[in-house]
């Protein structure tokens, strides 16, 4: 299938893969687009007024926000129908999300008139935040079905199982077996490479606030943060922060497959890694439910022997125990035919 099929064409099937390129490549003209609109109407690409759509200035984002849906509306449904179609669902439900999308980002974001309480609805974006992991895990993560289905064949080649066959399927694919070798080698190197970034973007952002010490000082000064003056501080800062923030999502989602597979290849379900995720978000709630729920430390320190606990576990888990001798349900054995 030719990438014209592929980025405007509504039948067949697409692999993850497929998806994945197609999707960033038309998102990204999507938000040059919108940039490029914000500059002509602003002077500004990167405008506040546009991207944290006030509701003050609707009448200057919604045209930017309408005209960048309006762009990306035919490529993006025709790369996710076709995920559907190899997930052997129904495309009303990207529609259903595309629709839910364009009404969400046409809702202010913020009302400056009333010191930046938020406009939309709670319980709309609850929903739509649902909506959207779900649709973000048929699209991007799960594989099509295998073998042929009404839709077409399989994308993926006969017998695929993931695995350790390229780069690809070793730090994003579900799928397959890792032996603890390829599980402590794809870990240091994603460690490493998030690290680098991590400390890289904090050198520049110590360089920044010593040449801004205005920003340190009024840190903690709600009114000053809510100005006019901080915000293009706060815009810099973004601009600079968002390629760490792209590596770091993207590096957490490496461990998540790395880790995965390393349970396929103990013969385990890889929803066990909920064990090792689960107490990392119930740490990072206990101060604050400790200071509005008055918890006991007593409780706060269980949470913290259950997070240790499950650090422990994954570590023998995922670097230090053997895999199954021999295929099991997850694919071949990655150590056969190796000394």
């Amino acid at each position: 299938m030719g990438w014209g099929e592929v980025l405007f064409g509504f039948h067949g099937r697409i692999n993850r893969l497929t998806y994945w390129g197609g999707s960033l490549a038309v998102t990204a003209a999507g938000l040059a687009f919108a940039a490029l609109l914000s500059w002509l109407a602003t002077g500004d690409p990167l405008a506040p007024a546009v991207w944290q759509r006030p509701a003050d200035q609707s009448g200057l984002w919604e045209p930017v926000w309408f005209s960048y849906f309006a762009l990306i509306a035919w490529p993006m449904s025709a790369l996710s129908v076709k995920r559907l179609h190899d997930r052997a669902l129904p495309r009303w439900l990207w529609y259903s999300y595309f629709a839910f999308s364009v009404a969400m980002a046409l809702v202010p974001m913020t009302d400056t008139l009333e010191a930046g309480t938020p406009a939309s609805s709670g319980f709309l974006a609850a929903v739509l935040t649902g909506f959207s992991i779900f649709m973000f895990v048929q699209l991007s993560v799960l594989r099509g079905t295998p073998g042929p289905n009404p839709n077409g064949p399989d994308t993926l080649p006969p017998g695929f199982y993931g695995g350790d066959h390229d780069i690809w399927s070793v730090l994003f694919g579900l799928e397959g077996r890792l032996s603890r070798a390829q599980w402590w080698r794809g870990t240091l190197m994603v460690g490493s490479a998030a690290l680098t970034v991590f400390f890289a973007s904090m050198l520049f952002l110590d360089d920044y606030l010593n040449r801004h010490p205005e920003i340190v000082q009024n840190m903690n000064n709600r009114d000053w943060l809510k100005s006019d003056e901080a915000r293009p501080v706060a815009a810099e800062i973004a601009r600079w922060m968002f390629i760490p923030g792209i590596v770091f999502c993207v590096a957490l989602w490496n461990l998540l497959a790395l880790g995965v597979k390393r349970l396929h290849d103990r013969g385990l379900s890889g929803w066990l890694t909920l064990l090792l995720i689960g107490p990392f978000f119930v740490l990072g709630l206990a101060p604050g439910l400790v200071a509005q729920a008055a918890i006991s430390e007593g409780m706060v320190s269980l949470v913290a022997l259950l997070f240790l606990a499950s650090l422990i576990w994954g570590l023998l888990q995922f670097g230090v125990l053997p895999g199954e001798t021999g295929p099991n349900r997850y694919g071949p054995d990655p150590l056969a035919g190796k000394a």
